[in-house]
């Protein structure tokens, strides 16, 4: 075993070494190589496209996720394992352990909380449309639905609307939108300028 380990240089080094763990450093190293391993196929499916983590609060915050929980169990079970070798007892290795993963998991959590701060669709709900104001884009006939161009966020929307003005709306008319009425279409009414 020792002439293939020689062989394998550095990782027989690390075979060797892991095999001689007992007790609690075992632990450590354990926990160590599950947290890590688990890190990385996390990373490696996040880099090509598959998002695989859960969230295990109900508000969606990210304090609790895949992400938090194998940081923890990878900074843990390494600085326990380095406390141990360093000659510290199980009380300092094991608080120590705990200290940097919890460390690790509050980063973490942190950071995933950031990140959803952030993101945004970008997309504009067919609620914020009610109240806003634009004009006529394709008249509006009585009893039939034609087109508005309205701002919302600084942006130009374009719906189909309908409306309850006997006469209708002519293209370019002033209109303020009064309810959705289904799906994406609108009931505008004329403003008077």
């Amino acid at each position: 075993m020792d002439t293939l380990l020689a062989t394998l240089g550095f990782w027989g080094g690390v075979v060797k070494y892991a095999t001689s763990l007992t007790g609690l450093p075992f632990v450590y190293g354990i926990c160590a190589l599950v947290g890590g391993c688990l890190f990385l196929i996390v990373m490696v499916l996040m880099f090509i496209g598959i998002e695989f983590d859960f969230d295990a609060l109900a508000d969606g915050s990210g304090h609790v996720s895949l992400h938090g929980i194998s940081g923890f169990f990878t900074l843990f079970g390494l600085v326990g394992l380095f406390l141990d070798s360093q000659g510290y007892g199980v009380l300092v290795s094991s608080t120590g352990g705990i200290g940097a993963g919890g460390m690790m998991f509050l980063a973490v959590s942190r950071i995933i909380s950031a990140m959803r701060k952030l993101e945004s669709s970008g997309n504009i709900t067919v609620d914020k449309t009610v109240g806003a104001k634009g004009s006529v884009y394709a008249e509006i006939l009585p009893g039939e639905s034609g087109a508005v161009t309205i701002f919302i966020d600084d942006r130009e929307r374009r719906y189909d609307a309908v409306t309850d003005e006997p006469a209708g709306l002519e293209t370019g008319d002033v209109i303020e939108v009064k309810e959705v009425v289904s799906g994406s279409l609108l009931k505008v009414t004329k403003l008077i300028t």
